[in-house]
């Protein structure tokens, strides 16, 4: 494969992880949080159906996440890409955010 794209949720969820690492850890450990979640990306590009992925229809149909360090990238395939719906903390109420979208 190795295409993903970000939905508009996906890009304000990283935006946010990153004011929260840059104002909670400082600037290096966010530099080295975010090549974590940019490697997550980029293997399920290469291979969306990787180990450790897990199918999670009971949230949405077709919905699969993937965990990277403490947060789960919540996404699907469609037409050949990933497409990435949200990424989201692990202490979250899943739930709760995909409710209000997801892709």
């Amino acid at each position: 494969m190795g295409d993903y794209v970000l939905s508009p949720f996906a890009e304000d969820d990283l935006r946010e992880i990153n004011r929260y690492t840059i104002r909670r850890h400082g600037i290096e450990p966010f530099r080295t949080y975010r090549a974590y979640i940019n490697k997550g990306l980029k293997e399920l590009a290469e291979n969306p159906l990787r180990p450790r992925t897990k199918s999670r229809d009971d949230l949405v149909e077709g919905c699969r996440s993937y965990h990277v360090q403490h947060h789960y990238i919540f996404y699907r395939i469609r037409e050949g890409q990933v497409e990435v719906g949200r990424v989201l903390h692990g202490a979250m109420n899943f739930e709760d955010h995909l409710s209000k979208g997801l892709f």
